[in-house]
């Protein structure tokens, strides 16, 4: 039974991950870290295991297995490659890194000390999208030709959070951007071979951190199949939901639409409380189960020894593709893959 620790008791860290692992028999939590003292002590309190401010800390035990990383996306590489270079698997969240650099480094460490890296690319384990991914495998709409995708949501996070900040967060083409780019892969199974994107910083937090909140993402890939996205943190809150998200899957013999128009499809009314929308779950983005299933599949195929689902090159190629449209909005002009260069 792999012994796990936690690195970073955030908002991802404490809802999709954390719970998680009571419902998991295959592993034990045994630690969580987190820089923050009241964040870490409240994380410890709630799993009833040893807590730490400082993840070197955590692996210098012998008896931890597995490493859990959920902080800010510039320190995924560094905790990352500590840890797999003290013989601890690692399940890293999205996005794999900040820069193409850092991944090709994890991924290099993960060969070098032999252990298994999983990114945590979430989708690959929500039921709505596998079935989709299962229809396509069945031919059900001939050759993928054209996916579009579209996922809105007003970020309810303070300005000072890590999310806006390109160089930590990357802004929502690298945070959310990077869930798209790993649909367009997974689901056409080819190539990209170039990213144009358009990108505005539309709420204040968003200029005030130089840093994209609305974009328009198009990736071409080998064979002409084409992925079109819209991503975007700038809708106003309460639009008429807190998340929209819809797919359309064109190929040469038929199309899949599939439209989750908002996590909170209800609506209540009363005299004390006027209109509200219950969210029928935490994330905006994916459901809870899908996280259960993600660290589950990542647990087993450490005790049986075998390679994460998609291996390590889907979240580098998601990454790439995030990176490209990131420099593309930059310099007003499309982006050849693969990347030539370290774009930051």
């Amino acid at each position: 039974m792999p012994r796990v620790a936690l690195v970073g008791c955030g908002n991802i860290g404490m809802a999709g991950h954390l719970p998680m692992y009571a419902k998991i028999p295959e592993a034990e939590l045994v630690a969580v870290c987190d820089i923050v003292e009241e964040r870490v002590n409240a994380a410890g309190k709630q799993a009833e295991v040893d807590v730490y401010t400082d993840y070197r800390r955590i692996l210098d035990r012998k008896d931890i297995d597995m490493v859990d990383i959920c902080v800010p996306t510039d320190l995924h590489a560094q905790i990352a490659i500590d840890a797999m270079s003290m013989g601890k698997h690692v399940l890293c969240e999205k996005p794999m890194a900040h820069t193409m650099d850092a991944a090709d480094a994890m991924r290099e460490a993960a060969i070098q000390n032999d252990v298994k890296l999983m990114i945590g690319q979430v989708r690959r384990f929500d039921h709505r999208y596998v079935s989709i991914k299962e229809q396509i495998d069945a031919g059900k709409v001939g050759r993928p030709v054209f996916i579009r995708r579209a996922e809105r949501q007003f970020l309810p996070f303070p300005p000072e959070a890590w999310h806006w900040n390109p160089k930590m967060g990357g802004g929502v083409i690298l945070d959310i951007g990077v869930h798209v780019t790993d649909l367009f892969y997974w689901y056409f199974q080819r190539e990209a071979v170039e990213v144009y994107a358009v990108a505005k910083s539309v709420r204040e937090s968003a200029v005030a951190a130089d840093s994209f909140d609305h974009a328009f993402i198009t990736c071409k890939f080998e064979g002409g199949g084409v992925g079109f996205a819209e991503t975007s943190w700038a809708y106003p809150e309460g639009f008429g939901g807190a998340y929209y998200a819809q797919l359309d899957v064109i190929g040469t013999e038929g199309k899949i639409q599939y439209a989750d128009k908002d996590t909170n499809p209800m609506v209540e009314f009363s005299k004390e409380k006027g209109c509200e929308l219950p969210r029928y779950f935490r994330f905006m983005s994916t459901t809870e189960y899908a996280f259960e299933e993600e660290i589950r599949h990542f647990v087993r195929c450490i005790i049986e020894d075998e390679e994460p689902t998609g291996g390590r090159q889907y979240a580098r190629a998601a990454l790439e593709m995030a990176l490209a449209a990131q420099r593309s909005a930059e310099i007003g002009r499309p982006v050849q893959l693969p990347l030539e260069r370290e774009i930051y």
